[in-house]
């Protein structure tokens, strides 16, 4: 059996791992694209929302925008809430299919390779080389790099031994619905909807949306009890029994390089810990990964210590945003409904739209001190402990 051999192996052709190959193959690399599905995007699970600042910054193609968000309505647990609107577009929906698609040939059209329906078994790492054995078609086969990139989200499982799993991971699941009278992004809170988490209702187009929410356990029966809740079952007039279900690693991750490979996006838990998305920080970090991987080219030297540069840097990055949204997060899971509806009518009435809306839409972490600074003075975590 002949071996194939590239320079980098990628492994997983979602955003993170397809824009990684892009900038690698613009290096003048020679990269390999391992994607389990024959079509890219087709078991995808996210609401589709990137930020105007992502698709700006990272060059994303535009053509396959759904619509703007620019308001979005969150509601306690009795249906009281509070809007916020922007002038402009704080992000938009996209077609996350075609949105990972359009990103793939980005890296094709600069000379990337992409292997479709073909599944990662194993991966070894040598002294000389990154190795995996791979199956496609029902026929098994070897390739070999100087380099691997890991891209899968959170299916690490032919990493075992090599890279460890995120510990803490909660549940993302969402189904599409043909909905009515929905213009607004819709965010749902309470202990009953979804504890310490959210739901949501995403509009996308022709009168559809996703409706969703994460969980720590038993996402099944949330999202059911979900679409069940007046609030949303008097508006939906037609549902698809495909429901998406996949874990979201929040938390710190044990290690995100070793000798001769990075990991990047949800495998590393480069994840925002306040909604669980994973896109623009994962493009954010694949740059800092293909300029630790660059510097590795010129220097030939491929060893642990040289990657070790990529997670320290990825965390000086991100890690004070991942941090400040674990703090809230672990605060705000320990509301009951009544310190949630003692939250919503604080906000209402007590001039925090304002701070919302000077903050960014993706860094986050001085909005969250700000936020906290006003709960605390406010005894909201005070009276949670009651």
């Amino acid at each position: 059996m002949s071996k194939g051999m590239h320079d980098i192996i990628v492994v997983g052709a979602g955003p993170v791992g397809s824009y990684s190959a892009y900038l690698l193959a613009k290096k003048g690399l020679n990269v390999g694209i391992f994607e389990k599905n024959l079509t890219i995007g087709d078991d995808v699970n996210c609401t589709g929302i990137v930020s105007t600042e992502c698709l700006k910054n990272f060059g994303l193609p535009g053509e396959v925008i759904l619509r703007p968000v620019d308001s979005i309505k969150a509601s306690s647990p009795s249906g009281n809430y509070i809007k916020y609107q922007s002038a402009s577009p704080l992000a938009y929906v996209v077609n996350r299919s075609l949105f990972d698609d359009e990103i793939n040939k980005m890296a094709v059209r600069e000379g990337a390779t992409t292997y479709l329906g073909t599944r990662v078994e194993e991966i070894t790492i040598t002294d000389g080389a990154f190795n995996v054995k791979v199956k496609t078609g029902g026929e098994e086969r070897e390739f070999s790099a100087k380099v691997g990139v890991v891209a899968t989200g959170f299916e690490l499982n032919s990493l075992q031994g090599v890279v460890k799993k995120p510990k803490d991971f909660s549940y993302g699941i969402q189904t599409d619905v043909g909905i009515e009278d929905v213009t607004d992004v819709e965010v749902y809170f309470g202990r009953n909807i979804a504890p310490g988490y959210f739901a949501w209702v995403v509009p996308t187009h022709n009168g559809s949306a996703k409706v969703g929410l994460i969980v720590k356990k038993n996402p099944e029966e949330y999202l059911k009890r979900f679409l069940a809740n007046p609030l949303i079952s008097s508006r939906v007039v037609a549902g698809d029994s495909r429901i998406k279900c996949s874990p979201i690693p929040f938390g710190r991750t044990p290690k995100s390089y070793a000798q001769r490979l990075i990991v990047v996006g949800e495998a590393a838990g480069q994840v925002k810990t306040t909604t669980g998305g994973g896109i623009y920080f994962g493009l954010l970090c694949s740059e800092i990964a293909v300029s630790t991987i660059t510097e590795a080219f010129k220097r030939r030297d491929f060893g642990e210590k040289v990657f070790e540069e990529y997670e320290m840097n990825w965390r000086k990055k991100i890690g004070p945003e991942l941090k400040a949204g674990m703090v809230l997060r672990n605060l705000f899971s320990r509301l009951s409904d009544h310190q949630i509806e003692l939250l919503v009518d604080l906000v209402k009435r007590d001039g925090f739209l304002p701070i919302i809306k000077n903050h960014n839409f993706d860094w986050q972490k001085d909005l969250i001190t700000s936020l906290l600074q006003k709960f605390f003075s406010k005894n909201i975590f005070r009276e949670a402990d009651k």
